[in-house]
């Protein structure tokens, strides 16, 4: 007969996670634990921020345990424990969130990853590092960002790129932010301050989900989705 589930969380500097050509090795207390895609270690760590991922299992002195991916940190359990147990367990420790590891990170300016972040914080609970937005700058500010950004060969016209759009479907839950709807083929992406005004097309926070008929009765006023 089994006895009570036992988790135990991996100090970090007993594993890494080293990316080389599109893959990541995974090692914990020396082992290597796995060969995976990136893009699928990226997808369990994002996952993970809110319940736990069964990655694979560490091999101990004595024998081989479930290994849990859960709040950005790996965890180590007996073989009776389940996820519930990892979420009981791991629920008040601090998330390890790097933005670096986030599947936006090699796609975005750099001088947007800032604000990026703090998009994707608040897209998973997390709490925001990044208080200063496109929205809360004055417009001498706004245009000094715009200026600084050009400089380093950043030309906001009105095309929005795919890392905008993808982090702003993601954060409006695939429905016009007016009325809710949800249907694709109706759904555009608008911007909160027309771009003939200024408005940036890069900035996920100037950016939102509009129908078709909500966008064209907006026109260029200066909605928004907060």
């Amino acid at each position: 007969m089994m006895g009570r589930p036992v988790v135990r969380r991996v100090p970090l500097k007993h594993w890494s996670a080293t990316e080389a050509f599109g893959f990541v090795n995974l090692t914990v207390y020396g082992y290597l634990v796995r060969v995976l895609a990136a893009l699928l270690w990226t997808s369990w760590l994002r996952a993970s921020m809110t319940s736990p991922v069964l990655v694979g299992s560490a091999r101990m002195a004595n024998g081989h345990f479930p290994l849990w991916a859960y709040r950005g940190h790996l965890w180590v359990t007996s073989t009776n424990a389940t996820a519930d147990d990892v979420a009981k367990k791991g629920a008040k420790t601090t998330p390890r969130y790097a933005a670096k590891e986030q599947w936006w990170w090699s796609f975005v300016d750099p001088s947007m990853r800032g604000v990026m972040e703090g998009m994707d914080r608040t897209i998973l609970g997390l709490k925001r590092e990044h208080q200063v937005t496109w929205a809360g700058l004055t417009k001498a500010q706004r245009s000094k960002t715009t200026s600084t950004t050009k400089g380093i060969g950043v030309r906001d016209n009105r095309y929005i790129p795919q890392w905008v759009k993808i982090h702003v479907v993601l954060r409006d839950k695939g429905r016009c932010v007016y009325c809710g709807e949800d249907d694709v083929k109706l759904l555009e992406f608008d911007h909160r301050e027309a771009w003939s005004k200024g408005g940036s097309s890069k900035d996920p926070l100037n950016i939102c989900l509009g129908c078709r008929p909500c966008n064209r009765r907006k026109g260029d006023r200066d909605w928004g989705w907060w």
